[in-house]
């Protein structure tokens, strides 16, 4: 899937009765999911996006993952599965910006409110979208993964997240919210490319 912009971004999340927040530095979070549901890359997009004072917006799109990688796919945590979050939701102040303690005691999005699942549990390399759980805690966290970039790997059992240099971009902006006096709760938007 090429990079769309955040213009289009926005508009499939209206489209999808999802709010795109309005308010100067008031943060709107999310991530697409590609088609591609074997990869064992980066291959969906994270955005972050914010209205400026002036009537502008700042935005965000960089490469990331929504998914576990190969390994835990493979080799799930759970009996249940691999936890798969599902796209096509907005889960509205369900993560908490934190400097600290926020992933492994890091810098992260921690999820701190309820998400709903696939749990894919046929240990196959492909993502399946099966085995609904809906409004569960399962620490599914935005989280640093690394900082080469080529597999997701080990670095996500079910979490969301990108390579350290770009996901500093969205802990600068998350930043920015927080210093403008909104808070550090983040709603997560979760779309697929057939959305667009």
């Amino acid at each position: 899937m090429i990079r769309p912009t955040i213009e289009e971004i926005h508009e499939v999340m209206e489209e999808q009765g999802m709010k795109v927040f309005s308010n100067p530095y008031d943060c709107t979070l999310g991530w697409i999911r590609t088609n591609d549901n074997k990869s064992n890359k980066f291959n969906d997009w994270i955005f972050m996006s914010h209205p400026t004072e002036n009537g502008g917006i700042n935005s965000i799109i960089i490469p990331g993952t929504s998914d576990a990688g190969l390994y835990y796919r493979e080799h799930p945590l759970n009996i249940d599965g691999t936890a798969i979050i599902q796209h096509g939701k907005q889960f509205r102040g369900s993560f908490t910006y934190m400097k600290k303690g926020g992933h492994r005691g890091q810098e992260a999005f921690r999820q701190t409110g309820g998400l709903d699942y696939w749990r894919d549990n046929n240990q196959d390399e492909y993502i399946d979208y099966i085995n609904p759980q809906e409004d569960k805690i399962y620490n599914t966290n935005g989280h640093d993964m690394g900082t080469l970039g080529n597999n997701v790997g080990k670095w996500s059992a079910g979490c969301w997240g990108a390579v350290n240099e770009n996901m500093d971009l969205l802990y600068s902006m998350a930043e920015t919210q927080i210093k403008h006096g909104i808070g550090n709760k983040f709603s997560l938007a979760t779309l697929h490319e057939n959305m667009f």
